[in-house]
């Protein structure tokens, strides 16, 4: 009996196999989308530089005096013709009023010796005096005037060390240091301030001698600089070295750059670029790249299914940007992807905006 149940036991039937799970299944996402076109996209020769200013001068003093009057400090704006230092000016004016003395005294002298010329003039005619006498009153007159040019120089000189007591400011700008202070003597030539003028720039790149051909005057340059990320700012050629730099194999050349709400600073790096021309691109909105990492990635809706794409993209330009591998004209991507946004997700929607 042990026997008989020992071979039925070993005929039992197999036990069932577990039941296999379900494929997980996605419910669909709404989207919006466009498609990606051939546009044309700006070709850019891409430099660095340094912002520097248009006009920076180290403004010096034509007069000698103790400074009686500072009315500028680091950072203040002038404009032309602003007082940047009063030099105590009593001495000149003191000389002023004497050489304009003299020269009332000598043209009062002229005046007489003219009138004097003038009675003996028909005396001499008639021989009624010497000839000799007459070229002495003659001679005199000649004299006298250019006694009245030499009082006449001291006059202006004196009004020049008049003028010079006042230090004004030669252009607009912005006051970068400050140099004297009141009580201070100051000499001819001693610098009293620096000025900067900053609503215009100057943008100092270097162009390789391979692309020299390719730039030219007022061409557009755009740029960024590491104080305003994100932000473009624009200017144009306006200057271009007459040589290269032998050991660098460059050209130097200057753009002129706006800078009215005085953001940008002399002796800023900048990251630029000078636009060559226009070719076309496939293109995507740049609202339709997801960045991860270093990765740029698309989602393009096929069948009412999301496929992802990795791509490599290149220029922008608005709200474009140049898809150089990845895309083909005529797909459609997805706006916006949010972390819902997976490749194979089902989709549906879809309206271009």
């Amino acid at each position: 009996m042990a026997l008989t149940c020992a071979l039925t036991a070993c005929h039992k039937a197999p036990a069932p196999a577990p039941a296999s799970k379900p494929l997980p299944t996605f419910e669909p996402i709404t989207v919006t989308t466009a498609k990606a076109e051939t546009r044309k996209m700006p070709r850019y020769l891409r430099v660095t530089g340094q912002l520097v200013a248009a006009q920076d001068a180290r403004v010096a003093s034509d007069g000698s005096g103790k400074a009686i009057e500072v009315p500028i400090e680091r950072g203040s704006v002038v404009k032309k013709g602003d007082i940047l230092v009063k030099l105590d000016d009593r001495t000149a004016t003191l000389s002023l009023k004497e050489a304009e003395a003299s020269v009332a005294l000598a043209e009062a002298q002229i005046g007489l010796s003219r009138s004097e010329l003038k009675r003996n003039e028909p005396l001499a005619k008639s021989r009624a005096i010497a000839e000799a006498d007459f070229l002495k009153l003659k001679t005199d007159l000649a004299a006298k005037e250019a006694q009245l040019a030499s009082v006449v120089a001291r006059r202006d000189l004196a009004q020049k060390s008049v003028s010079d007591a006042v230090v004004l400011a030669p252009f607009s700008g912005t006051v970068a240091e400050r140099m004297v202070t009141v009580g201070e003597f100051i000499g001819p030539g001693m610098p009293v301030a620096q000025l900067v003028e900053t609503s215009r720039l100057k943008l100092a790149v270097n162009i390789p001698e391979t692309a020299i051909g390719k730039v030219s005057v007022n061409q557009k340059i755009e740029f960024t600089v590491g104080s305003y990320v994100g932000k473009v700012f624009e200017g144009r050629l306006k200057f271009m070295g007459a040589a290269l730099r032998e050991s660098t194999r460059d050209l130097p050349v200057e753009a002129d750059v706006a800078n009215e709400d005085g953001k940008l600073k002399p002796g800023l790096f900048a990251e630029a670029r000078i636009v060559l021309n226009e070719e076309a691109a496939t293109t995507v909105p740049a609202s339709s790249i997801r960045i991860d990492g270093v990765r740029r990635k698309v989602f393009v809706s096929e069948n009412q299914q999301l496929t992802e794409r990795l791509v490599e993209i290149g220029e922008s330009s608005a709200d474009w940007v140049e898809v150089r591998r990845g895309v083909i004209a005529g797909e459609v991507v997805v706006l916006n992807p949010g972390p819902e946004a997976t490749d194979g997700v089902p989709v549906k929607g879809g309206a271009q905006p």
